[in-house]
């Protein structure tokens, strides 16, 4: 049994501290539980993914300014070999935002640790901190459409993606106590993804969620990931040339991030007779003709949607997706 460590006051240092030099200080993953007025606890998640630094400094700054919490706020701090190393995760290791929803590895027994510890603290709100490597607006995604989900969501943005799958990641497992969120900060170190996020903390210590009125949360733009794009993991993958490679994609391609892609649009290259791009749907269904074409090497979109995380790094591709396809969601608030 792995026993996750559990404190009650700041480690020196975590204030000012790199995300690459939370391994020194902590020697992994960790909770931090700082006391506040009342009871209510606030979760936040941290460095599931190590170069996703800017949730470090969101709670950084809060910390910094803040002498009194107006309730409990409770951090976690995840993957600090991957940060100390500046990656996603290191080879051999779990995606730190895959791992709960039970498993057989340490990782999977940390993780219920938190939830189960998450769940004795009377939690009203959950937020977790990402960053992307591609190049995407700030947005917010839930895993609920309800009035108290999209409020807490839009006290970051009112761009909003509701999905489903994967279903193991720490946000949807934290739905089960309260109203949780996954924040997308933008890249590492992006000022207002820092701020936005700061104040959607500011927002869970001090205020109620579920004193919301339905027209606060009418405007949001609301999407719905229906399918996720994926390669093998042994792709190799290049960028507006076509040199020894499997797969290549645009130059810049990640501006196409929420922007509706015509029919017909050159979506990229697929230069193996034994490697092809798939399109998964929630159910895990191959689906990949229903928005793709393959024409002598090259593929075309076959219908209308707008992608998502579409990024540049190679190895965030090969080790998660080439991102996500979506679609416009209606809602009106009142569930």
């Amino acid at each position: 049994m792995v026993d996750l460590p559990v404190r009650k006051t700041l480690p020196d240092g975590f204030l000012s501290c790199r995300a690459d030099e939370l391994q020194s200080l902590l020697g992994g993953a960790c909770l931090i539980h700082l006391r506040g007025r009342t009871q209510q606890a606030v979760v936040v998640s941290i460095l599931l993914h190590g170069n996703e630094v800017s949730g470090l400094t969101v709670v950084q700054n809060l910390l910094q300014q803040s002498t009194t919490l107006p309730r409990d706020l409770l951090i976690f701090v995840g993957n600090t070999r991957a940060a100390a190393a500046g990656l996603r995760r290191l080879d051999g290791q779990p995606d730190y935002n895959r791992i709960w929803a039970g498993g057989e590895l340490k990782e999977h027994a940390i993780a219920q640790q938190v939830l189960d510890y998450a769940a004795s603290c009377n939690p009203i709100a959950a937020v977790d901190i990402h960053n992307n490597t591609g190049r995407n607006p700030l947005y917010a995604c839930i895993n609920h459409v309800d009035r108290r989900f999209l409020r807490l969501a839009r006290s970051f943005s009112d761009t909003i993606v509701f999905f489903s799958e994967p279903h193991q990641i720490f946000a949807n497992n934290m739905a089960r106590y309260c109203p949780a969120v996954t924040l997308e900060c933008g890249q590492p170190g992006d000022r207002l993804g820092i701020e936005r996020a700061l104040h959607t903390l500011e927002y869970c210590l001090h205020r109620e969620i579920s004193d919301v009125a339905n027209e606060d949360i009418d405007k949001v733009t609301l999407f719905h990931t229906v399918a996720r794009m994926i390669v093998p993991p042994d792709s190799r993958i290049a960028f507006g040339h076509t040199e020894n490679a499997d797969f290549v994609f645009p130059e810049g391609f990640d501006a196409w991030n929420f922007q509706p892609l015509p029919v017909g649009s050159h979506f990229g290259m697929a230069l193996s007779a034994d490697k092809r791009l798939c399109v998964r749907n929630d159910a895990g269904r191959d689906i990949t003709g229903d928005y793709f074409s393959l024409e002598n090497g090259v593929m075309k979109t076959r219908k209308i949607f707008s992608p998502t995380m579409l990024t540049l790094d190679e190895r965030v591709m090969l080790q998660d997706c080439v991102g996500y396809i979506m679609e416009r969601y209606p809602h009106d608030g009142t569930h």
